[in-house]
């Protein structure tokens, strides 16, 4: 799928299913995913087997970007064994290992 972000445009896998939603970006690399959840809410998300950082861009459901989080791999240290959630309800989230030049505030279009 095609996002649209200002003068530029990535590509991103979607997960719009419960088993892609579980899986993520676990077992893949390089790449961006959209998560299209059911409903606004203040979504936690974890770096389970994600070896990679991530930026964890939570949108809502005007697909405005309304909370970013830096992600980090879990790790054998039990500090570095936490969850990721919004401020506020979200509809969708995107995962990205790319430095995407996206901001609070910015209108994602697909």
């Amino acid at each position: 799928m095609k996002i649209k972000i200002k003068n530029s445009t990535i590509e991103a896998d979607m997960a719009d299913s419960f088993w892609k939603k579980m899986i993520g970006l676990s077992f893949s690399k390089n790449k961006n995913m959209l998560f299209i959840m059911d409903y606004e809410a203040k979504w936690n998300f974890w770096m389970f087997i994600v070896r990679y950082p991530l930026r964890i861009f939570y949108i809502n459901s005007n697909k405005m970007v309304i909370d970013i989080k830096e992600a980090s791999p879990l790790s054998m240290n039990p500090e570095s064994w936490k969850t990721y959630s919004p401020k506020s309800p979200c509809k969708y989230i995107l995962e990205s290992p790319f430095d995407l030049k996206i901001k609070i505030g910015d209108r994602l279009n697909w």
